[in-house]
């Protein structure tokens, strides 16, 4: 029985405009290189702290312009009468994802960054939800639209949901679970198939 659902930030509650290639530029970040790393992994400290913070003006600037994804508020809405459990795991700072969340008036019981834990798809955060909770991995969902968000879910032995946005993703594309082009389908879905 599902008794939790954990979101993605980005692109899954809420839009991104972020523009990874122009950022990538400004980093001097290879195409096969995640960004966080790429940052993290500078020898010199002070390079260190200079790419991330440029990672996070970039966040908080995109932060201003976010709106909400089909679906998200009446998803959020139904899970509080419904008695389960919600957070999201974003790989944002704090200071950008709570930002969204406000302005979009999204009510979420845990915000979980990668100030917090180590960043998606390392699955700590997710076990720490769980412990929090009780709940065995069973009995939680994890939603996004990247294939991190995918192997979250798998490394902690969740349930996962991949949201398209529109984009065509054959089955073999991906490991999720669950595939939607939207949170709203995704909704009608759990109701249909009584998980809850």
């Amino acid at each position: 029985m599902l008794k939790a659902i954990v979101f993605d930030l980005d692109n899954t509650l809420v839009s991104c405009s972020l523009n990874f290639s122009r950022l990538r530029e400004v980093l001097g970040c290879p195409d096969d290189m995640d960004l966080l790393e790429h940052a993290s992994s500078h020898p010199s400290v002070t390079e260190r702290k200079r790419l991330h913070a440029i990672i996070i003006e970039h966040e908080i600037e995109d932060a201003k312009s976010s709106s909400l994804m089909k679906g998200a508020s009446e998803l959020l809405l139904w899970m509080t009468l419904a008695k389960l459990y919600s957070g999201v795991i974003t790989r944002n700072c704090h200071q950008a994802a709570q930002a969204k969340l406000d302005a979009n008036e999204l009510k979420i019981e845990v915000l979980i960054t990668r100030e917090d834990f180590p960043a998606k798809p390392d699955p700590t955060a997710l076990f720490h939800l769980m412990e929090c909770w009780h709940l065995a991995s069973k009995e939680v969902l994890y939603v996004g639209d990247h294939e991190y968000d995918v192997l979250t879910a798998k490394n902690a032995g969740c349930l996962s949901c991949l949201i398209t946005n529109g984009d065509h993703v054959a089955p073999e594309q991906t490991q999720a679970d669950l595939i939607f082009s939207s949170l709203e389908e995704l909704h009608q879905h759990i109701i249909n198939s009584g998980y809850y």
